[in-house]
């Protein structure tokens, strides 16, 4: 065993233990397994519930206070729905009696709702008094100068009617005024106004349940105003406004000292007023923080419990486990010789014993494998100087006539891509560039069929596009059995009519390089090349049965230069996955320098390519072919052309 092997072996063990140190082994990966299993769905499950419960008491709490404060104001409205019919159906009854028979009617009505009516007063359409009747055991003083009656006399002799928000008197009674038109055959004869007391509505405010003891309920009326409240020494929230902001019957707000209070709001009908029952947020969810704790502990608890309980099975799993991590380290490190100590015949005794038997197999094993991998790297090697050696190395006609240079990267041992040189004519010279779908031997063997085939047909077949014609008619069989197809590009040159016949079935299209003349013949290369691609396409041979291929003739200028690659070229791909492509190919070339010579350009972009993969894997074969055609020379040309004929019929 060499020095480089050793170093590697020595390196790759203090990987494994670099490894083992950083990421826990097979016995603290079961444990944590163990562990999360079997708390991990408690935990879940207790921290579902702890929320659907946190949220379904919350709610709860949210319902009560909204129920409260629209039982408040639907109490609140029936008691003055009641009492409005009630002025309603006495202003109705007087229209024909006399004053001694309206005095005692008022009286009977006053003795009805002895505790809320106060006084009564009757207008005529003009809105002239024409009767006042006060309570006959209860004092009234004088209301405040603010209570709008004017206006909501104004307001019933025009038929709409009206309520004015509470007011206290000098004797600290506190009242609220209603003004309804009169009408007699649906015309508006006149008006009553009734003062009511509040008293009943500020019992109907308070809380009756002793658990809402903590809760404010109040009064606004259409302004938002406060106009009664329940309980001593509150103060109006300076968060009060927010409620209204959105059409929530709750919400939540600041209220005095930065304490978040919770309030719910329900409207006070017919009138615009609006009941509000608050409190601290604090004390509104009390209960509900009580009852998550407990729920919480309990979890917990549990939780603890079976964690300690799967701490204890998977320390009395793992143990074992240790033998089979240390002995399957020591394979993987290579020491097959290593075999476990069986003290056990349980199923992990099983296990052991079923590991030194495949420790066994596997020691005898590397041995067999070790030698196949040597016939088989012998036969790869061989194979692949076989398949370079198919390759021409040098044209089958005099340079002078048509320059060519190639040069071909298997991406594996063997590959699928070929280049040939051929002779078809007087004059003529050819260059067939194939490629092979798939990749290795099988790939190596169609490569060499359709490299042969290619230069038979090429000996009966007058254009490129009659020989694709002939190929895919013999290569369809055999390539369909085999799943796989063959591009191929066949390109000649007619060097006394200084044209380039192709026909493409499948290949990347040539390209034209145009230096001109005088650019070609310079050392150093002043003018910048040009380069398009020779629109020519057709279907991959062996695609179609009876696929139909063209020809295109390409009339060439002295100096231009043909470019045959191999999809290896454009579809090469950086360590980040992108493309070499056509357009980094085509700057390449037209940014490049000394282009007319051959080698320099086969050689520049071969580094190219290599350089934009950088650490990325090879994945297809890569062939490169430049061709120029030495026009300046057809004479020469004319004359070496017919002996190299000559020695290739």
């Amino acid at each position: 065993m060499g020095t480089g092997t050793l170093r590697s072996l020595s390196k790759q063990r203090q990987d494994r233990e670099q490894t083992a140190r950083y990421h826990p082994g097979i016995r603290s990966r079961l444990r944590w397994s163990y562990l999360v299993s079997s708390t991990l769905p408690l935990v879940i499950v207790g921290s579902v519930l702890i929320g659907i419960h946190f949220r379904s008491q919350q709610q709860a709490v949210r319902n009560a206070q909204i129920s409260l404060a629209t039982r408040a104001a639907r109490d609140i409205s029936a008691y003055i729905a009641n009492i409005e019919t009630q002025v309603l159906r006495f202003g109705q009854s007087i229209q024909d009696m006399s004053p001694d028979q309206l005095h005692l009617a008022s009286q009977g009505l006053f003795q009805t709702n002895s505790s809320d009516l106060r006084e009564l007063v009757i207008f005529d359409a003009n809105g002239t008094v024409i009767g006042r009747f006060g309570h006959p055991m209860l004092s009234l003083a004088a209301a405040p100068p603010d209570t709008g009656s004017d206006a909501l006399i104004v307001a019933a002799l025009q038929g709409r009617g009206g309520r004015s928000s509470l007011y206290r008197t000098d004797d600290e009674q506190i009242l609220f005024t209603t003004v309804m038109p009169l009408r007699a055959q649906g015309t508006v004869i006149g008006a009553i106004s009734a003062t009511i007391s509040a008293a009943r509505i500020n019992q109907l405010l308070r809380p009756l349940d002793s658990e809402q003891l903590s809760m404010t309920t109040y009064l606004l009326n259409e302004r938002h105003e406060v106009m009664l409240w329940s309980g001593p020494g509150w103060q109006v929230s300076p968060g009060l406004d927010t409620m209204f902001e959105t059409d929530a019957q709750i919400s939540d707000y600041d209220g005095g000292d930065n304490i978040r209070m919770i309030g719910a709001r329900a409207a006070v009908n017919p009138v615009n007023w609006w009941v509000i029952a608050e409190q601290p947020a604090r004390q509104a969810f009390a209960s509900v923080w009580r009852s998550v704790t407990l729920l919480a502990l309990l979890v917990v608890i549990v939780g603890i419990g079976a964690l300690g309980f799967g701490l204890f099975q998977a320390e009395t799993i793992v143990q074992p486990l240790a033998a089979l991590r240390e002995g399957a380290l020591k394979l993987g490190a290579g020491q097959l010789d290593y075999r476990i100590a069986v003290d056990r015949i349980d199923e992990l005794g099983h296990l052991a014993q079923t590991f030194n038997t495949m420790a066994d197999q596997l020691q005898r094993s590397r041995s067999e494998i070790e030698r196949q991998n040597e016939r088989l790297r012998h036969g790869l090697m061989l194979a692949r100087d076989i398949q370079v050696g198919l390759l021409p190395t040098n044209p089958p006609w005099n340079d002078h006539a048509l320059e060519v240079y190639a040069h071909f990267i298997p991406a594996y041992e063997v590959g699928g891509d070929f280049y040939t040189y051929l002779v078809p004519g007087k004059d003529q010279a050819a260059i067939a560039v194939g490629d092979i779908s798939g990749k290795g031997v099988a790939a190596a063997l169609l490569m060499a069929l359709t490299s042969s085939m290619v230069e038979a047909q090429a000996r009966v077949a007058s254009q490129p596009s009659a020989v694709f014609q002939a190929l895919n008619q013999l290569l369809s069989p055999r390539l369909k059995s085999s799943r796989m197809n063959a591009a191929l590009l066949y390109a000649v040159f007619d060097l006394q009519r200084h044209t380039m016949t192709v026909s493409n079935a499948g290949m990347i299209a040539p390209l034209l390089i145009h230096i001109g003349k005088a650019a070609a013949n310079q050392s150093q290369d002043t003018a910048r090349p040009t380069c398009q691609l020779i629109d020519v396409g057709g279907l991959p041979i062996g695609a179609l049965p009876d696929a139909v291929y063209h020809d295109i003739t390409v009339t060439l200028e002295p100096g231009d230069i043909i470019l045959f690659v191999s999809d290896g070229v454009v579809e090469a791909r950086s360590p980040g996955g992108d493309l070499f492509g056509f357009e980094r190919l085509e700057q390449l070339i037209t940014s490049a320098t000394n282009v007319h010579v051959l080698v320099h350009l086969v050689a520049l972009i071969q580094e190219q390519v290599q350089a934009f993969m950088g650490t990325a894997e090879q994945h297809d074969d890569i062939t490169i072919v430049a061709v120029r055609p030495c026009l300046r020379s057809t004479a020469l040309a004319a004359d070496t052309l017919p002996d190299a004929i000559a020695a290739h019929p």
